[in-house]
């Protein structure tokens, strides 16, 4: 496994639930989803200003977007659901949704080799 393919299993195994596990602290009020919402589209716009001269930038700014909006989606359902308790699986299962770029990084590798 060559150094940035390691770098981007450790950023979406580790980094991306410990971001996830650390923005979902926030209050579900109208600031947090502001914030989030506004950083999702920073990122998105970021990945597209980077495209072309630096491609792992725009990758990584794109798979920060996808964490945002994740911990977007599941503070929205945590201020839904309040402390129902479907709010553990929803906060799971969007545990393991910051790690699904992974395995789209992963299959492209393997289709291209």
């Amino acid at each position: 496994m060559s150094g940035p393919f390691l770098l981007a299993f450790a950023a979406s195994f580790v980094i991306g639930p410990v971001t996830y596990a650390t923005l979902l602290r926030a209050t579900p009020r109208g600031t947090a989803f502001g914030l989030l919402a506004a950083g999702t589209v920073a990122a998105v716009l970021g990945a597209f200003a980077l495209r072309q001269p630096a491609p792992v930038a725009s990758l990584a700014c794109l798979w920060f977007a996808w964490v945002l909006a994740i911990t977007l989606f599941v503070l929205a359902l945590r201020r839904r659901l309040g402390t129902s308790p479907a709010w553990r699986p929803s906060f799971v299962t969007g545990l393991l949704a910051t790690t699904l770029p992974w395995f789209g990084l992963a299959t492209a590798q393997m289709v291209m080799s």
